[in-house]
């Protein structure tokens, strides 16, 4: 918790004014504690703690606390039951409570359970030690004069119990009562662990209140079941059931000898009753119908005093224990179209007496289905109350000959399903895209442009795995190979040993079966290739390693995509002299009269329409819409499909392929905008695909059995639509059917999902049969120019060329800061210029109401509560390093994600889960939430709605419950936990509708990250970024859901920051770095990515003296304690220091190398070794290592010249000398290092910076 005040913390602020907090005063008293506002008439009996208050009323709402004149009473139960609870647990601490007490309980008891002046008295307390416990209780307060001590929970209610047996009545003063009673309080004399005399010792007294009934199923009779029941009790002695059985009637007390004695055991009148029933059943037992009436209610059976004797839920559980549940069936069908019965199967419910508890489906094959109809008729027939089936016992109801007729009647239809989808069909190539070149098994895509590692390295392979997978001979799930050189060696060592033995078979770690001698041996030979190629500088090539035997394929076939990866393998040629645009479109009839296309609109159909007409003259294959959000592409492409089906009503099917949240606002506005029919929708996603499938009976069994393939769409499954709506796992999922199917025009909507060339939903994309493709995306580049290349490789394939080389020539991120990369730039521009259209909502909505960038919410002074913690983060942050402390920041990155939050919603480290306190105390601390509940009051009076942007769940909810208690309106959240499927009642867009069409003021709370696309809010005029993201034009995307063409009012956008006089917050930080970063984002090809923590620096954010000393300089011993990961950020840094352009190799997968260092034309490959053993002597793996990397990023590097290097921070052995000599490897050991830590300043947080270069949750630790 923060303690406001410390002399330390308002000697660093001297600004800072100290809260006014409220004293609590505590009194102990017989009923429980007293807690009033004032002084107290002793020093420890004083709370300050803010947060006591909302505790308080916590306690009272939960019903904990009684409120008095002038404060609260905490009755003793109270406090147990509250200190019970984890939402309390702080509460201890709050309450300056005493610890509980380390004694146990003494009993002692005068004359005999038969005298009617029997007592039982707590004698004392018994410390652990031995000693004994003198003091004074105030109900569970122990008050040993200069120390106070509080009961355990169980002694609490051991002390209860015998004061209340002392206080009882002269009618309670007898042999049986006494019994009775004794028999409780022993029960929680053991619980407590209290010492009891030598005659409670042996004063063994049960008193049963409950029965637990015990059941065993025994063996059938004439297909019925026999069930013994047998009574027993919590804490039974050995012999109870025996001696209950003895007697031929239920005595009031049993005794029973055991080792330990005699054990008394008194029957009370419900439980007699209950035992009086079973005694009465022969043996114990029931069976047939009994049995059955029995197990479904055994309280009808063993009459009204079971109900309080016998649990229900215990009665459950020894039935289900016994194997005893019985269970109820329904047929259930699911049918296509033409009402054939697709699948069919059983719902079977698991009963007990209040009904259904579990229930599952059970789909059966024509098999299982015929034996279960055989059985069925067969108990019908003999008239039985059930039907036994694999493993079920099925009651036969009213409804069983009924059910038997419909299973039938299925079971003859299925009996001969027709083929729906042949071999022949799916391999016939001719049915599929020019760029589909076979169907196989997809090869993995080698290229150094897929997969981006980050933001200043460019793109950089992180697709090229290291294992190879592969499905061993007769077995039937792949397994994976290492790929490591020691892994392939060990392996022939194995088989070398395996061959000498004369043994067939081998047995190798990774393999879960042992493998064969020639299977292993071929294994070996194909990495020994491999190994030989890369040493040798050879391409990699993995067809070339690829056996044709079917076992090696592995997996499910797909259709192979020319990919254009490492060489130009598909080509759309498009011609370069391309016609003008039309000024003007021509308009489809179909737009309702109502609506219109706005002038940008209509150009952007024009320039769609010329392009499509260029198919066949200028081969022009696609186009990219890249206009700004919120300009209404989606009204101008359905506009362009209503058009082109006007033209030709008997076209081919168009596919519009998006989210699933984009797919509603699709039909939506097909609805809005044209005549009813003029586009034909089929939404082919979700459960609207089920009417859809082909049942795996009607698959070619060959597709099934060697290609893996089962799932498909029926022929013609599109009937008569026009439009097809899909998301782009449907079309990934169901790649052969789609890809089968002609369209005229493919539109792929927020078409950034398809810009990594190596995802599955992006080969899908490009395998797709379409004469006219467009991607329409918002932001066109996110990362590098290689986005616009996977863009256009999908709409006019080889336009920019393969991956590969376009790579080389536009590698660099989108900040293009020399003037070749601006001139690259520019012919980049000049080339895809035809294809593609960008307007921006500033250059085209002149119409538009303007957008007001709010500045006054700019300037929220700290609060005291951040500034001191802001101390305090930033003294513990500079204890990290010392193993004394324990720290709650390991590094920078910690750090700076906790002053992010401190600006937003102040609170310790670890203690981020929301709970709910007082508004005026948390306004107090919290400016932004200050701000915003005065802003919203202005709005309210407006009659206006607000969109509030937050993507931390736990300040979504603190800002749902405060703005809840100051205006009594409950916002809604819209985050990741929402459903964007349509049918589901909490859709987005129902909770976006609803809160839309409410009229007045409303407020509603969104994550940036889940309404990123697909969200349309102009009802709210008022948007504010509570807090911001890491990108600006994902900051501005999401303030486009409201500032859009339909908005009617003027959009105020607010990005409230917290400032302090004597220092730049890390909130006053961020909104300067994202204004930089606003402002290049504006060219298209030239932007900015997202604010990394290398754009921080922690001195920055952090006042003026703190930020001196903030870091340390690294010195060699600290280099001997760095783990492998921190090691290697160090040689980076170090070889940065020297000039080098560095960057760091994956974790795994890493090709021997760790740091590659470029400088001009000269590069040095270095491998960083690191052990915690003093003055341990490394071997020559290090050299190994980057000696075979040396191949890989030469061949990524073709124009640098490497040297090779090793370094360690302790020593190389004679051997690895020798080979680093043989092989041309610098060697550099913890003296080389000592002195390069000399003559080069490193800091931590330039090693940090290295180490964490992205904002990411999993590095953060606080």
């Amino acid at each position: 918790m923060v303690e406001i005040g410390r002399d330390a913390l308002f000697t660093l602020f001297k600004n800072a004014e100290a809260p006014q907090s409220k004293s609590w005063a505590r009194q102990w008293v017989a009923a429980g504690i007293v807690l009033t506002q004032g002084a107290a008439q002793t020093p420890g009996d004083v709370s300050d703690d803010p947060l006591l208050c909302g505790y308080l009323t916590q306690l009272q709402d939960d019903g904990l606390a009684e409120e008095i004149e002038d404060g609260y009473l905490l009755s003793w139960d109270s406090l147990y039951k509250a200190l019970d609870r984890p939402a309390y647990q702080p509460l201890r601490d709050i309450l300056n409570l005493p610890p509980f007490a380390d004694a146990r309980p003494i009993l002692s008891s005068s004359h005999s359970l038969t005298d009617r002046d029997f007592s039982i008295a707590l004698a004392g307390w018994q410390r652990n030690d031995g000693t004994r416990f003198d003091g004074q209780l105030v109900g569970p307060l122990m008050d040993a004069g200069d120390r106070k001590f509080l009961m355990r929970p169980q002694h609490w209610g051991l002390f209860k119990e015998v004061v209340s047996f002392s206080r009882r009545s002269d009618g309670e003063r007898d042999d049986l009562a006494h019994r009775q009673t004794w028999g409780r309080i022993r029960k929680l004399a053991l619980e407590a662990g209290a010492l009891l005399d030598d005659f409670l010792y042996r004063s063994v007294v049960l008193t049963p209140e409950k029965l637990q009934i015990q059941l065993r199923r025994s063996d059938s009779v004439k297909d019925d079941r026999v069930v013994e029941i047998a009574p027993d009790f919590e804490g039974s002695p050995p012999g109870w059931i025996e001696t209950f059985d003895r007697a031929r009637e239920v005595r009031d007390r049993y005794d029973i000898v055991t080792p330990q004695g005699i054990v008394q055991i008194l029957v009370t009148p419900k439980v007699r009753t209950v035992l009086q029933e079973i005694k009465r059943l022969p043996g114990r037992q029931v069976a047939g119908s009994r049995a059955q009436a029995f197990l479904l209610n055994p309280y009808a059976a063993l009459g009204v005093d079971a109900v309080d004797v016998i649990e229900e839920s215990q009665f459950e559980r020894a039935r289900e224990d016994a194997g005893l549940d019985y269970e109820r069936f329904t047929p259930v069908f699911e049918r296509d179209v033409s009402s054939y019965p697709v699948r069919v199967g059983l719902l079977i419910e698991t009963a007990v007496s209040s009904g259904p508890t579990s229930s599952e489906t059970q789909w059966l094959d024509d098999i299982q289905l015929s034996a279960f109809i055989q059985a069925l008729h067969r108990a019908i027939a003999r008239g039985y109350q059930l039907v036994a089936w694999n493993g079920y016992d099925l009651v036969l109801q009213g409804e069983a000959e009924q059910y038997l007729k419909e299973l039938r009647e299925a079971l003859e239809r299925r009996q001969v399903p027709p083929t729906l989808v042949s071999y022949a069909q799916v391999h016939d190539l001719s049915a599929y895209s020019a760029r589909v070149e076979s169907i196989g098994v997809e090869r993995p895509y080698y290229s150094p442009y897929i997969a981006k590692k980050r933001e200043d390295d460019g793109w950089f392979p992180e697709n090229v795995l290291p294992v190879v997978v592969y499905t061993p001979k007769d077995a039937h799930e792949p397994i994976a190979i290492p790929t490591s050189k020691p892994a392939i060696e060990k392996l022939k060592e194995d088989v070398r040993s395996a061959e000498t033995e004369g043994n067939s078979k081998l047995k190798v770690s990774w393999l879960p079966d042992p493998i064969s001698v020639e299977e292993a041996k071929q294994v070996v030979a194909t990495f020994e290739n491999v190994f030989a190629n890369l040493e040798t500088g050879k391409p990699f090539d993995p067809e070339q390693y690829q056996r044709p035997a079917k076992n090696m394929l592995g997996g499910r076939k797909q259709l192979v995509l020319r990919a254009n990866i490492q060489t130009l393998e598909y080509e759309e040629m498009r011609r370069e002299a391309l016609q003008a645009v039309p000024a003007e479109p021509r308009l489809p009839k179909s737009i309702r009269p109502e609506y219109s296309l706005l002038p940008h609109q209509r150009a952007g159909l024009a320039w769609m329409q010329h392009l499509y007409s260029l198919q066949t003259d200028y081969q022009v294959r696609g186009a990219v819409l890249a206009d700004d959000m919120g300009l209404g592409k989606t009204f101008q492409l359905l506009a362009l499909m209503a058009w082109l089906l006007e033209c030709d009503p008997n076209m081919s099917p168009m596919l519009v392929v998006a989210p699933v949240s984009l797919l509603e606002n699709w039909a939506e506005e097909a609805h809005k905008f044209f005549a009813a029919g003029a586009l034909p929708l089929l939404t082919a996603y979700g459960d609207n695909l089920d009417s859809l499938r082909v049942p795996r009976s009607q698959i070619d069994e060959r597709l099934r059995a060697e290609d893996g393939l089962v799932k498909f769409l029926r022929p013609d499954w599109v009937g008569n639509a026009k439009v097809v709506l899909t998301t782009y796992e449907t079309l990934r999922d169901l790649e052969f059917s789609f890809a089968a199917q002609k369209w005229s025009l493919m539109v792929c909507d927020e078409a950034q999902r398809i810009k990594n060339p190596a995802a599955m939903v992006t080969r899908a994309a490009k395998k797709q049969n379409v004469a006219f493709k467009i991607a329409c995306t918002g932001t066109p580049v996110e990362n590098t120019l290689a986005d616009i290349w996977c863009l256009f490789d999908y709409v006019q394939p080889g336009l920019l060329g393969a991956l590969n080389d376009f790579g080389r020539r536009y590698r660099k991120p989108i900040e293009a800061k020399t003037d070749e990369e601006r001139v690259r730039v520019e012919e980049l521009r000049a080339r895809i210029g035809p294809q593609i259209l960008r307007r921006l909502k500033a250059d085209v909505a002149t119409d538009l109401l303007p957008k007001i960038i709010v500045k006054e919410c700019r300037n929220l002074r700290l609060s005291v509560v951040q500034r001191n913690l802001y101390a305090k983060a930033i003294e513990n942050f500079k204890k990290r390093g010392d193993q004394q402390c324990v720290s709650a920041f390991k590094n920078h990155l910690g750090l700076l994600h906790y002053l992010r939050l401190v600006c937003t919603d102040p609170h310790p480290p670890g203690l981020g889960v929301f709970k709910p306190e007082s508004l005026e105390q948390y306004r107090k601390k919290a400016p932004k939430l200050d701000w915003l509940l005065n802003q919203l009051h202005i709005i309210k009076a407006q009659g206006e709605k607000a969109i509030v942007f937050c993507e931390f769940r736990e300040i979504q909810r603190l800002l749902q419950h405060y703005v809840e208690t100051e205006f009594g309106v409950r916002p809604g959240i819209i985050n990741g936990d929402t459903s964007a499927s349509s049918s589901h009642m909490a859709s987005r867009q129902k909770q976006i509708n609803t809160f839309q069409e409410k009229p007045g003021f409303g407020v509603i709370i969104l994550s940036p990250v889940a309404v990123g696309f697909g969200i349309n809010i102009q009802a709210a005029n008022h948007v504010v970024h509570y807090t911001r993201t890491w990108n600006p034009a994902k900051e501005d995307q999401a303030t486009d859901r409201a500032y859009r063409i339909g908005q009617l009012k003027p959009v105020y956008v607010y990005h409230p920051v917290v400032t302090a006089e004597d220092f730049t917050t890390f909130d006053v930080k961020l909104d300067q770095l994202l204004t930089i970063k606003r402002g290049l984002a504006r060219d298209m090809l030239n932007g900015a990515g997202d604010v990394t923590p290398g754009d921080f620096n922690i001195a920055d954010v952090v006042p003026e003296a703190d930020g001196k000393d903030i870091d340390e300089r690294v010195t060699l011993e600290m280099a001997l304690r760095m783990g492998w990961q921190h090691f290697e950020c160090l040689v980076g840094a170090l070889w940065s220091k020297q000039g080098y352009d560095c960057y760091r190799t994956p974790g795994t997968n890493d090709n021997g190398v760790d740091i590659v260092a470029l400088s001009g034309r000269k590069g040095q490959l270095v491998q960083a070794k690191t052990s915690g053993t003093d003055g341990a002597m490394l071997g020559w793996e290090a050299v190994k290592d980057v000696v075979t990397g040396e191949a890989f990023y030469q061949r990524r590097h073709p124009d640098i010249d490497f040297d090779k290097v090793c370094i360690t921070n302790q020593f190389f052995n004679r051997q690895a000398k020798e080979n680093a000599g043989l092989n041309s490897v610098k060697l550099l050991d913890q003296s080389d290092l000592a002195v390069m830590l000399e003559k080069y300043e490193i800091t931590m947080l330039e090693v940090d910076r290295l180490l964490f270069a992205e904002w990411q949750e999993r590095d953060v630790e606080f």
